[in-house]
């Protein structure tokens, strides 16, 4: 119990993948998912911290990254197989029909809720305190490098990344440095869920996002990311430009390009890509148990939610309900729970960027039937970065394609992309929605293949490739 403890105060709460495994986890066992999971949801709270002055509201964000990230003499003690129990820890006995294993997308986690199936991540982020310039990224490679090297040493079921992007992570940089970690072998923990708590003839889903980025190696399993997935490509990183030396000089930088360690190869994105080591343990579990597996391929983790969109308006129209009211999310602020509850159709997206903008405006665009109400939810990162999209533009596309209503909904526009209380108000905002469903029973594993047989020639589907590589006969 002990060791557990550690290892929940070492991950951090506004990971991707954390979040997606409490949301599941809380959604499986008839919960919402209010404040990330681990706070009460609380608009007047959110609201008061909203009118706080900017400068209070970014000492809040870097006093909740500095609370975030664990000491060194802790991190060390935190081992793979500590990863897994943690996950497995947030789970019922099952049986379920189906799991999610692989790269993050808060679209797996709605596919994930409709078929009451448990989410295993690849990879965590372990953040570890420390005083950092962001701009000053070979300085932080530097002071991260023998941590990493021990840390590899210790797990070689596991790769390690030190991710450094000064953009989107600012913020958080100041305090902590990203350790993110990826499973290479499923080990004994995993092994152990998947073959007591799934049900006989249950399904695999691998969710393999092909996304990659170009990185400095270290070491057998250790690298270093420049950068990450969101406003900017890499050869912006690494080259600099004209909006790259704006933001700096806005920031106060002392630097207006950023001099990186040059990258070496390029590997699996370290938040969102897939490392396809982890393929053949699991074939293997499947045919030793005799389970279907089947990989969902992604060349970014938003690209599976216009497909998962699609089947939720399918499913709910299939059961009588109107399916006319949409739900826009971003990052780590999903809510399966209260989504289904609304009957209304999640839309996620991994950043308030220029490239998911423009993702949802072409899905709405090609709609043929429009929602009526179009709800958008944004994620705060702390500051205005580069390629980030202003409040009011979200807004405005909400209102252009909603036949009756659309807008923000648990956002404060005034203190965007500072509103550090978003993940306190956007559970209540929903909450307070009208048009209460029952929860249904879940999606059969049947009724999304023939889903899919019916939406195989749409853009939707276009975006995603889902193929059967692995089941008891193989």
């Amino acid at each position: 119990m002990r060791q557990r403890l550690r290892t929940a105060r070492c991950l951090c709460d506004f990971d991707s993948s954390v979040a997606a495994v409490r949301a599941v986890g809380r959604f499986l066992r008839g919960k919402d998912f209010k404040g990330l999971g681990i706070a009460p949801g609380s608009a007047w709270a959110a609201d008061l911290i909203a009118h706080l002055p900017s400068p209070a509201r970014r000492r809040l964000f870097m006093l909740g990254a500095h609370l975030q990230g664990a000491p060194l003499t802790q991190v060390r003690r935190v081992g793979g197989e500590d990863l897994a129990a943690w996950t497995t820890d947030q789970y019922g006995p099952g049986p379920y029909p189906a799991t999610f294993i692989g790269s993050g997308s808060g679209a797996a986690v709605h596919l994930a809720a409709a078929l009451h199936a448990p989410v295993l991540p690849q990879t965590y982020l372990v953040p570890v305190r420390a005083r950092l310039d962001p701009d000053q990224p070979r300085a932080a490679m530097t002071a991260g490098l023998q941590f990493g090297r021990q840390m590899v040493a210790a797990n070689p079921d596991l790769a390690l990344c030190h991710m450094h992007d000064p953009v989107q992570d600012r913020a958080m940089l100041v305090r902590f440095m990203y350790f993110r970690f990826k499973r290479l072998r499923l080990g004994a923990v995993l092994e152990r869920f998947l073959e007591q708590r799934l049900a006989p003839g249950a399904t695999i889903f691998i969710v393999d996002c092909t996304l990659t980025w170009p990185m400095a190696v270290l070491g057998d399993r250790h690298r270093f990311q420049f950068g990450a997935l969101g406003g900017m490509p890499p050869d912006e990183y690494a080259g600099g430009s004209d909006r790259v030396a704006r933001h700096l000089a806005e920031q106060k930088s002392a630097v207006r390009q950023w001099d990186a360690p040059p990258p070496d190869e390029r590997y699996p994105e370290a938040e969102w890509g897939y490392d396809d080591s982890l393929t053949a343990d699991i074939t293997a579990l499947a045919a030793r148990c005799g389970y279907r597996v089947r990989r969902i391929t992604i060349g970014e983790p938003e690209h599976l939610s216009p497909l998962v969109a699609d089947l939720y308006r399918w499913w709910y129209r299939r059961r009588g309900l109107p399916g006319d009211r949409l739900l826009v999310e971003t990052y780590n602020q999903w809510e399966p729970y209260w989504a289904l509850r609304l009957g209304a159709v999640p839309f996620w997206l991994q950043f308030t960027a220029e490239s998911s903008l423009h993702l949802l405006e072409r899905w709405l665009e090609q709609n043929k039937d429009p929602y009526r109400h179009i709800h958008v939810n944004l994620f705060s990162n702390g500051l205005r970065s580069v390629g980030q999209v202003p409040a009011g533009q979200w807004r405005e596309l909400a209102r252009r394609y909603a036949g009756a209503q659309g807008g923000l909904l648990g956002v404060d526009e005034r203190a965007f992309p500072e509103d550090i209380g978003s993940t306190l108000r956007y559970q209540p905002a929903l909450a307070s929605l009208p048009e209460r469903h029952p929860l249904p029973p879940p999606l059969g594993l049947a009724e999304l293949d023939e889903f899919l047989a019916e939406q195989r020639h749409t853009d939707a589907c276009r975006l995603v490739g889902i193929e059967t590589v692995g089941t008891a006969a193989s």
